[in-house]
């Protein structure tokens, strides 16, 4: 699949030679993470409306709220663990939370089910500042500047595709399984981002060195 991806990826960008793999990874990366969220973002505007339009703007402070009080545990964490640990930790953290809301809205009645929508509209708020957060100092950790300028570009376009696609599928099944069994598929296209996380970690000496002959080819060349 990333050799796919990889020649896809050399036809679109100003690939160096050992980025491909990196980039196809860091592509897959934040597509997955997109289209989880979208999945899961017009399920939350759902609740947030059911709970009162007045309301919305509580919701907000919520949020806000709420990442006051987990961005000290979230710094600490930063700094205690590897990055190769922490990655994956905070998304199955997140996809733990998911699996917790899946069975709460199976077992709470409909009509006690509004406070439970509003914490469900703070949480996918707060997941998305956090998962997005976590996927762009990674990048900024393992691309140089010079690579950054030429390769960030597509992994925007992963993370456009991502959004369509989450969106899509909610739209698409949304009445077909109902809202709550889309949040497992969020979970699944998490616990990918994880993986993936994972992969591009091996990556990071490849894309490293192809980082130095690129400067060292600048150097070369302005020298000439």
């Amino acid at each position: 699949m990333t050799n796919a991806m990889t020649r896809l990826l050399n036809k679109a960008v100003d690939l160096r030679e050992g980025e491909g793999a990196a980039l196809a990874w860091s592509f897959i990366y934040y597509f997955c993470l997109l289209c989880a969220y979208y999945i899961l973002r017009p399920i939350r505007d759902e609740m947030g409306v059911a709970g009162g339009v007045d309301n919305l703007a509580w919701l907000f402070t919520g949020t806000l709220v709420g990442m006051m009080l987990i961005h000290p545990v979230f710094t600490s964490l930063v700094k205690k663990l590897p990055r190769n640990r922490f990655v994956p930790l905070t998304y199955r953290f997140f996809i733990a939370n998911l699996l917790i809301f899946f069975v709460v809205f199976q077992l709470v009645p409909h009509e006690n089910s509004v406070w439970i929508g509003r914490i469900f509209f703070i949480w996918v708020s707060v997941f998305n500042l956090f998962v997005v957060s976590v996927f762009w100092s990674f990048m900024t950790d393992i691309y140089r500047s010079a690579q950054s300028k030429r390769l960030f570009g597509m992994l925007a376009v992963g993370g456009t595709v991502g959004a369509i696609m989450g969106s899509s599928i909610t739209s698409a099944l949304v009445a077909v399984l109902g809202p709550v069994n889309l949040l497992l598929i969020s979970a699944l296209l998490l616990e990918a981002a994880a993986r993936v996380s994972n992969a591009l970690e091996k990556s990071e000496e490849k894309l490293a060195l192809a980082a130095l002959l690129d400067e060292r080819e600048d150097i070369d060349s302005g020298g000439g």
